[in-house]
């Protein structure tokens, strides 16, 4: 693998802290997926499966209820689905699809076996997230005291 293109995902903060060559390990376990414009990617309330890091284009998050609400656009380097790694729960929103682009997918149940093998770069990972997700619950409990 190229060197640029392993240290791209370096700007990932799933990947914070990894060095090449542990990213270059987890790309093996991933695929490519070229996505169109109005491409849906995950589906609100389907089984999550793996999650997504940006390569190229635009993808919107919307959320399902009574009005459909765009809840964020993500771009190069942005991920998402990361919570199918660690639950159980189906996809809590839809990701669309609204430049064409490309991802790169990482699988539920690849990444599982890393993990049960003891996997020091996917517990890497999975810290990042329990980090990620640390601060953004404090950022929401901070909105709500607002």
């Amino acid at each position: 693998m190229p060197t640029e293109y392993v240290e791209s995902f370096q700007r990932v903060p799933l990947f914070d802290g990894l060095s090449p060559s542990e990213i270059a390990d987890l790309l093996r376990i991933s695929e490519d997926v070229e996505t169109k414009k109005g491409d849906t990617i995950v589906l609100q309330g389907s089984p999550g499966d793996g999650f997504y890091v940006i390569g190229a284009g635009s993808f919107e998050v919307l959320k399902s209820g009574n009005r459909n609400e765009v809840l964020a656009r993500l771009e190069d380097n942005a991920y998402f689905g990361e919570m199918s790694l660690v639950s159980e729960d189906v996809r809590s929103a839809t990701v669309m699809c609204i430049e064409d682009g490309r991802l790169k997918k990482f699988a539920k149940e690849p990444f599982n076996q890393l993990l049960d093998e003891g996997d020091l770069t996917a517990f890497k990972v999975v810290r990042n997230m329990a980090r990620i997700l640390a601060q953004r619950l404090a950022a929401s409990d901070e909105r709500l005291v607002s």
